[in-house]
């Protein structure tokens, strides 16, 4: 495959970035020993047979021997007696999936970066127990349970240093963020009837590290074997009664937490795009500025911290009734991204996606008078929330001086982020949370928040040497965001589900900055921020989740600040 193929594959994947000519060296003078030739032309000339962007498959098996969950009670005091409080669980199965990464040798050293994907198939992991619940005065009642989890995927986002001991052999360490999609149930049935169900499935995310050692079968395709240790924290399930508790109690529920560990064995074949040998010629060539064009593409850690908040009205939207505020949501994450440029034109492709894990903040949930009087401020932690995002632009430096550069773009970016708030304590005035009435281990509030806007705005760089800095501003002219709330504690009993919402807006930017460094002629890192916020205005639509309400005007904003370094490969 020639790269001027691959750059128009890598821009229509949306994580383009293009720019180095696509001229073969030219040819050794007439007196020149046959070995410059082959200088030149092979692999170990560009640095080492391990130099590259590579395209692969896996297949393999997964292993979980000691899965844990617990069992909480809403409210915590409710359930007595013999009913398991905890479960343990054990599971197997097979892997198949894909991979890219890339790949820099520096001596005996490689360096590089790989995102992959696996689906897993085996059977769900499942725990049941049975017994009788006393009742006072009664000979008890006899229950079951049924607990169950399973890990349908795994994704992940890696760094990679490996050593080649050898110009086939490589060996090498990984590690980076994780993800998966759970599917978790729980079920808790009593003789008369009386049960506790409730099944959720989510995106769950936490970190993967590891080793593995690599063969090369030839000049481009290569086999490596790999194992690794994922973590992906904790998903969630709420059980549900569907009917009064046996001996009384209106309002009860069972909070289910699984955990998700486990270790992945993976067979691999990779087939080297490029393996260096062009990225040394097009560095010792000529450029021609016309036909030139540079592919960057590589992955990102971050770290973010951020906000959100709902302001609920009244129909006609002029009394505030509630806000619900999410402070100091932490996350880390890991992103991949890429850039396609072309130096003659002024014209450039750049995106980015990533995913992590929301795993700290504060939600703060207030009522204000005259519907709640007096005023009421409660308090919760968020913690094993989800959020992913994505970005794409096309751009055009309007004016290039060779090292400075101004232009313009237009794009879009997408935001998808979950809270999750445990617990409830009371911070002002009202009785909503009673002393020990909600659990640590219950789930209180869950907000799914996607925005999408478009994105309009000007680019700038300037190079220094091997430094080169780039600055993006952009407004969003227009933004759509869609919501998905559900008061767990209030679900079947005043909401019969999620409540739905939806909201349009024009109020809101985004900011960019990054300096990368150019090791050699294929490996770049770099350092980078952005900020983004965005407001939207609409309606809480009530009325599809309890009988006889309607929609009210509400308020919706989003903010975030991320950090992040970067590795990539440029051909």
């Amino acid at each position: 495959m020639n790269r001027t193929a691959l750059a128009a594959i890598l821009s229509l994947a949306a994580f383009g970035g293009a720019h180095a000519a696509d001229m073969a060296p030219p040819p050794p003078p007439p007196d020149a020993a046959p070995d410059a030739v082959a200088q030149v032309s092979t692999p170990q000339a560009a640095g080492g047979r391990w130099n590259g962007f590579t395209l692969g498959f896996s297949a393999g098996g997964f292993a979980t021997p000691t899965l844990a969950e617990s069992q909480n009670w809403f409210p915590p005091s409710i359930i007595v007696g013999p009913i398991p409080t905890a479960y343990s669980f054990k599971a197997n199965g097979g892997s198949i999936g894909a991979q890219l990464g890339f790949n820099r040798q520096i001596g005996q050293f490689v360096v590089g970066g790989v995102a992959d994907y696996s689906a897993f198939f085996g059977a769900a992991a499942k725990q049941s127990a049975a017994g009788v619940y006393p009742i006072p005065g009664t000979p008890g009642i006899a229950f079951t349970t049924a607990e169950s989890e399973k890990l349908q995927s795994l994704g992940t986002i890696r760094g990679k240093l490996g050593f080649a001991p050898s110009a086939d052999w490589m060996v090498y360490g990984t590690g980076g963020l994780a993800y998966g999609q759970a599917n978790v149930s729980t079920n808790l049935t009593f003789d008369n009837g009386i049960a506790f169900a409730g099944s959720r499935t989510s995106t769950i995310v936490g970190w993967a590290g590891g080793g593995g050692v690599e063969y090369a079968l030839g000049p481009q395709w290569s086999v490596a074997l790999e194992g690794l240790y994922y973590d992906l924290g904790k998903a969630h399930a709420v059980g549900f009664r569907n009917a009064p508790l046996p001996g009384g109690g209106s309002q009860a529920e069972t909070n289910a937490s699984f955990e998700f560990k486990g270790y992945s064995l993976r067979l691999g074949v990779n087939y080297l795009i490029d393996d260096g040998a062009s990225v040394a010629s097009a560095a010792s060539a000529p450029q021609d500025p016309a036909g030139a064009y540079v592919v960057t593409t590589g992955v990102r850690a971050a770290m973010s911290t951020g906000s959100a908040k709902l302001n609920l009205y009244d129909s006609t939207g002029s009394t505030l009734i509630s806000r619900l505020s999410y402070a100091k949501a932490t996350a880390p994450a890991a992103e991949v991204y890429g850039r396609l440029d072309s130096p003659g034109t002024g014209y450039f492709l750049a995106g980015y996606a990533g995913i992590g894990k929301l795993n700290g903040g504060n939600l703060q949930d207030e009522d204000f008078p005259p519907l709640t009087v007096p005023y009421s401020s409660t308090n919760g932690p968020q913690a094993d929330g989800q959020l992913n995002y994505a970005s794409a632009d096309f751009g055009y430096y309007a004016w290039d001086n060779g090292a400075f550069k101004i232009g313009g773009l237009v794009g879009g970016l997408y935001l998808n982020e979950t809270f999750n708030s445990f617990s409830c304590t009371q911070t002002a005035t009202s009785g909503i949370c009673a002393p020990g009435q909600v659990g640590a281990g219950n789930l209180t509030i869950s907000d799914t928040g996607k925005w999408g806007a478009l994105r309009v705005g000007l680019a700038g760089q300037a190079t220094f040497g091997p430094v080169t800095v780039r600055g993006t501003a952009a407004w969003l002219p227009y933004i759509a965001m869609s919501e998905s709330n559900t008061h767990w504690l209030r679900t079947p009993y005043d909401f019969t589900g999620p409540i739905p919402a939806n909201a349009t807006g024009s109020n809101g930017y985004q900011l960019e900055g990054e300096a990368v460094y150019v090791v050699g002629p294929s490996l770049e890192v770099g350092l980078g921020a952005r900020y983004w916020s965005m407001n939207a205005k609409g309606h809480v639509n009530f009325q599809f989740a309890a009988p006889g309400a309607g929609p009210q005007v509400a308020t919706f904003s989003t903010q975030r600040a991320t950090a992040y370094v970067e590795t990539a490969y440029r051909f």
